[in-house]
C-alpha cells in the first residue's frame, strides 16, 4: 500500500513538473511571437535650424551652350558628358562637305594663296618682286586664311571656355538648324542656383547671406553666398529672383541639377527634434512611440517648428527618450519590443 501511494506521488509531481514546464515554454513562445522588431533612437536636446526652402536649378559658374551655325548633318561628337575640356577644344564636328558650309571651297582658295604668299616671300626676299606685288600677295593670303577659320570654326564647333562637357543635346547622323543647340561646357569649381522669392519673404534675403543646397540626386549638401538680390519682382511670376554662388569643391553637384536651396530664418537653442516619419495620428493626438523597459509606450506630443525632415517637439519628449523610428505602426501599448537598430542622435 505504502509502494502504490508512493508511486502515486512520484507519478503526480512529474506530471506537475510537466505542466509547469509546458505552461512556461507557452509563455515563452506567446512573449515571442508578440515581441515586436523595431529601431530606436535615444533622443538629445541640440541646436536647430529652422529653414525656408525653395528650388532652383544649378549651373556652372562660367558656362557656355555652343549652337550650331549651320544647318548641316552631325559627323562626330569628339566628347562624353562629363568629360573635362580645354578652352578651344572640338565637341562637335559637322559634315564639311555640306552644301551650306563652302568648306572646301574655301580650303582650295586658302591653300592656294598660302602657297602663292610663300613664293612671293622668297622671291621678294631675293629682290626678284616688288614690295607692292608682296603686300598683295600677303593680304591676299590673310584674308583667305580668315575666311577659311571662319568656315572652319562653324563645322568644329569648339568651345570657348575650359570646364565640364555637362550635357551633349545631339547624335551623329543628326540634321541640326541654325540655332540648335549643340552642347553645355560648364565650370564646376563654383555652381551658380537661381530662384525665385516672393515678395515678403525677400526682405529676409541680402547679398552675403549664407544658403545651403540638398538634392534627391546626391547624399550631401553644400553651403554658398547669396551674390545678387532683384530689387524689382519678374512681371509674369510676381517673384524676386536671388542668385547664390555655391561652393562645389567636393565635386557633389553638377549643372542642370535640381536642387532645394535653404536658408536660415531661426535659430533654436536646446530643443528636441524627431524624425516627421515617427509622428501617428491616435485619436486625433500627434503620437509618438517610445520604450520604457523593453515595451512600447505610447506618448502624445506637442509639435513646434518643422525643420529638415525633422519636427520640434515642445512637449511629451525629453533628453534621453527611447524614441522608436520604425515599426511604430505595429506596435501597442505595452508590448515587448526586439531593438534590431539603435542610434543616438549627435550633439
Amino acid at each position: 500500500m505504502r509502494h502504490r501511494t508512493l508511486t502515486i506521488s512520484i507519478v503526480l509531481t512529474i506530471t506537475a513538473l510537466l505542466i509547469a514546464g509546458c505552461a512556461q515554454e507557452e509563455q515563452q513562445q506567446e512573449q515571442t511571437v508578440q515581441s515586436i522588431a523595431v529601431k530606436v533612437l535615444v533622443l538629445q536636446e541640440r541646436d536647430r535650424e529652422v529653414l525656408a526652402t525653395y528650388t532652383g536649378s544649378l549651373e556652372g559658374e562660367r558656362q557656355a551652350v555652343l549652337y550650331a551655325k549651320l544647318a548641316e548633318t552631325v559627323d562626330s561628337i569628339w566628347v562624353d558628358e562629363g568629360r573635362t575640356v580645354t578652352a578651344g577644344q572640338v565637341i562637335v564636328s559637322l559634315d564639311k562637305t555640306g552644301p551650306s558650309t563652302s568648306y572646301s571651297e574655301t580650303r582650295a582658295t586658302f591653300l592656294n594663296t598660302e602657297k602663292t604668299y610663300r613664293k612671293m616671300e622668297f622671291l621678294y626676299k631675293e629682290g626678284a618682286v616688288s614690295e607692292l606685288d608682296f603686300d598683295a600677295a600677303r593680304t591676299s593670303f590673310e584674308v583667305s586664311r580668315a575666311a577659311f577659320e571662319a568656315v572652319n570654326r562653324l563645322v568644329e564647333v569648339q568651345t570657348p571656355i575650359a570646364g565640364v562637357v555637362t550635357s551633349v543635346d545631339v547624335n551623329p547622323g543628326d540634321q541640326v538648324h541654325v540655332g540648335q543647340a549643340l552642347a553645355t561646357v560648364a565650370t564646376t569649381r563654383n555652381l551658380r542656383v537661381r530662384f525665385g522669392v516672393n515678395a515678403n519673404d525677400v526682405v529676409e534675403f541680402r547679398a552675403g547671406s549664407q544658403v545651403r543646397i540638398s538634392s534627391d540626386a546626391v547624399a550631401g549638401t553644400a553651403n554658398g553666398t547669396i551674390v545678387t538680390v532683384a530689387s524689382s519682382a519678374n512681371p509674369i511670376s510676381r517673384a524676386f529672383e536671388v542668385e547664390a554662388l555655391i561652393d562645389n569643391a567636393a565635386g557633389m553637384f553638377a549643372p542642370g541639377m535640381f536642387v532645394r536651396v535653404h536658408i536660415v530664418k531661426e535659430r533654436l537653442g536646446r530643443v528636441i527634434a524627431i524624425p516627421r516619419q515617427t509622428l501617428l495620428e491616435l485619436d486625433n493626438k500627434k503620437t509618438v512611440y517610445t520604450i520604457v523597459d523593453g515595451k512600447a509606450q505610447p506618448r502624445v506630443v506637442t509639435l513646434g517648428a518643422d525643420l529638415l525632415g525633422e519636427v520640434v517637439v515642445t512637449s511629451g519628449l525629453k533628453s534621453g527618450d527611447t524614441l522608436i523610428t520604425l515599426g511604430q505602426n505595429y506596435v501597442e501599448d505595452g508590448v515587448p519590443t526586439n531593438i534590431t537598430e539603435l542610434n543616438e542622435q549627435v550633439l
